[in-house]
């Protein structure tokens, strides 16, 4: 399997995960277990969203639209 995303943010990163999977892809968040241990330790970057390598480049895709806002819910008006 290989990363095809990294950060902090356990909820993004679950979101994130959630997202690729829905999209058909074997997926694993990997270091989500460390989440409770870290307490008040200064940690960047110990999660990791790991898909099978032949599907880096679509879940990377979907990582990138993600963080372009194509996901962003629009307001009512």
């Amino acid at each position: 399997m290989i990363s095809v995303y990294r950060g902090s943010d356990y909820f993004e990163a679950q979101l994130l995960r959630d997202l690729i999977e829905q999209a058909g892809f074997q997926v694993f968040l990997h270091g989500a277990s460390l989440q409770g241990g870290l307490g008040e330790v200064a940690v960047m970057g110990h999660l990791s969203i790991m898909v099978n390598e032949k599907d880096q480049s679509e879940a990377a895709e979907l990582v990138m639209a993600y963080e372009r806002g194509d996901f962003t819910l629009k307001d009512e008006q």
